[in-house]
């Protein structure tokens, strides 16, 4: 590829979609708001409807005026990535290296936005679940604990459809060992496309190497539906240009995007100490 055969709107497509296949928690938020977006600094007025009583009916009826409250989502973080690529490794190469290299930005990008989503685990609505994997006498099993999150989205009425948890690569290795583990197959379309691995108590399990580790050792295994983060994000920049005093073309651009807890009971935590 040189400049000359550049084209912004192609390339930004592109890397977004390998974006979004390597992501994990950005493929289970809430996106409606995307199309809002325009730079960096941008905000995003979110409007959440109030719930509706029933009452008896005994002939008359009394209307309710619902009262709708508002958050705003402000698209306060920018990434960049940049590279330039010289002719002549171009011209040797067996691959296109300027796809490869969009490629491995989409990767970079996506662990970033990741670790950025899986820190807002300090918003969730419940954080009681622990559990210790490194046990051994008794040693302590996923399963439970699993259940006990189910029932706290239960008791904070979170739909039981579309349930996922985040766990470690280690936690799954944990949960495989589990008879209550239902294994996806490696084969499926869930896996290929969703990254999905299984189900274990009402919950969609994903394996991410993104969690926070809030304290040595402990790992924030995330579990909700996506209708408790907010998620956003645009590139607004793609740029191809040649490099002066050199035989190299280069390629920048930048991603812009925000994120907000806006249901924090459909969201909680399990802390998970692991060796």
């Amino acid at each position: 590829m040189s400049v000359a055969n550049f084209i912004p709107e192609l390339w930004s497509a592109q890397l977004l979609t390998n974006f979004r296949a390597r992501n994990v928690f950005a493929n289970l938020v809430n996106r409606n708001y995307e199309g809002e977006i325009r730079n960096a600094g941008d905000t995003v007025r979110i409007t959440t409807p109030s719930a509706i009583t029933v009452g008896p009916y005994s002939g008359t009826v009394s209307y309710q005026t619902p009262a709708s409250t508002q958050q705003s989502l402000l698209i306060d973080q920018q990434r960049y990535w940049a590279f330039e690529l010289d002719d002549v490794d171009q011209a040797q190469a067996n691959v296109n290296l300027m796809q490869a290299y969009m490629t491995e930005a989409a990767v970079a990008l996506a662990g970033d936005v990741d670790k950025a989503l899986a820190g807002l685990y300090t918003e969730a609505g419940d954080n009681s679940l622990t559990i210790n994997l490194t046990a051994t006498s008794p040693r302590q099993d996923l399963y439970p604990k699993l259940v006990d999150a189910g029932r706290i989205l239960d008791e904070n009425d979170v739909p039981r459809e579309g349930r996922w948890v985040v766990m470690t690569p280690k936690g799954y290795a944990h949960v495989l060992k589990e008879d209550e583990f239902i294994h996806a197959s490696p084969a499926g379309d869930g896996v290929l496309r969703t990254a999905n691995v299984g189900q274990i108590a009402g919950f969609t399990v994903y394996v991410s190497n993104h969690l926070t580790e809030s304290s040595t050792n402990v790992y924030q295994y995330l579990y909700g539906t996506n209708a408790a983060i907010t998620f956003a994000e645009q590139v607004t920049e793609t740029e191809a240009m040649r490099r002066e005093a050199s035989f190299k073309d280069a390629v920048r651009g930048l991603l812009v995007y925000g994120r907000q807890v806006v249901r924090p009971a459909a969201l909680g935590t399990i802390a998970a100490t692991e060796a």
